[in-house]
């Protein structure tokens, strides 16, 4: 099932709000926050509106009514545009009041209030792996992309990866290959064109019943901090986490983090080879376990399909 493309009133002013120039995330997110409504915020009264986004800590021109009320149409008739590349795109909206909101992020802290989502909307409730990496790969972190990717089809299930160059999108290739979906968590806006040329692989994503996802607003561009934060997304989405390699200060290695806090099932890889090569799992409330491949398969195999197919937390879904 593909999101909804028709916006509701509430999701129209939230749109209409961040094409306000001088808006951004954290301003949106300060209002969620404080539970107001966002229809109520676009339409106060010229004055009201600006004084309010002022105190969201926005520096916003001063301007005469005349000019707020120009602005105020101006971000409509963007909105109209941007709805109708939306529906082109399979692009919806989902709030956290939403049905379809995926539940798993709600064991965070600060689950995202809002969710851009391109493809299929189900994906996103299913029991689902989440498999990262290094964008710089050694030989060994290929094998053992290649590796993870082939057994796939013994689970079943979709994957959760953040479509970087690299790992990422081996995984991503990889879940294709075995006819199981695949989720990409952005760490841009849902339209930005990043990573340059993933296009095509986004859409065999959504095209394969799988989707993109981002928190962003539309053309956010990306930021380290972005990135961190979306790694927290990865970590919550998936019953389980596999980092196939990653170096102590990475992405990956806030995505470990995160996943470690969460109590999220975790399993460390290592070849035979790595005699000395040390492979740490940080501490956390969830299973954890380092497996050498080739060799402790069955238990690899074993260890992640227990979290995939435990029915107490979760509703279990097969795709194959």
């Amino acid at each position: 099932m593909v999101g909804q493309t028709e916006l509701n009133v509430e999701k129209r002013a939230f749109l209409c709000l961040a094409m306000i120039k001088g808006v951004g995330f954290h301003t949106l997110w300060q209002l969620a926050e404080a539970e107001s409504s966002f229809h109520a915020v676009f339409n106060l009264s010229n004055d009201e509106l600006a004084k309010t986004l002022r105190l969201r800590g926005e520096r916003i021109a001063q301007g005469s009514s005349q000019d707020w009320t120009k602005i105020k149409s101006s971000c409509e008739k963007a909105v109209d545009q941007l709805t109708a590349v939306f529906r082109n795109l399979r692009i919806g909206v989902l709030f956290r009041s939403d049905e379809s909101y995926p539940q798993a992020l709600l064991d965070l802290e600060d689950p995202p209030h809002w969710l851009f989502v391109q493809g299929n909307v189900e994906i996103l409730q299913a029991p689902s792996v989440a498999i990262v990496g290094t964008r710089e790969p050694s030989a060994d972190g290929l094998w053992l992309a290649e590796y993870v990717g082939l057994t796939l089809h013994h689970w079943g299930h979709p994957t959760v990866s953040g479509l970087a160059i690299g790992i990422d999108q081996a995984v991503h290739n990889a879940s294709l290959t075995a006819g199981v979906p695949t989720i990409a968590v952005l760490g841009t806006g849902i339209t930005a064109d990043y990573p340059k040329n993933a296009g095509p692989l986004r859409q065999k994503i959504i095209s394969a019943g799988g989707a993109v996802v981002s928190e962003y607003l539309p053309n956010d561009s990306y930021s380290a901090m972005n990135f961190v934060r979306r790694n927290r997304l990865q970590a919550a989405l998936a019953r389980a986490l596999i980092p196939v390699e990653w170096r102590e200060r990475s992405g990956t290695a806030h995505t470990v983090r995160y996943a470690a806090g969460l109590g999220r099932a975790i399993a460390g890889l290592r070849l035979p080879t790595w005699q000395t090569r040390q492979v740490t799992i940080p501490p956390g409330s969830g299973p954890r376990q380092v497996f050498t491949v080739p060799g402790q398969d069955d238990a690899f195999r074993g260890f992640i399909d227990k979290f995939l197919r435990d029915t107490a937390m979760y509703r279990q879904t097969s795709f194959l």
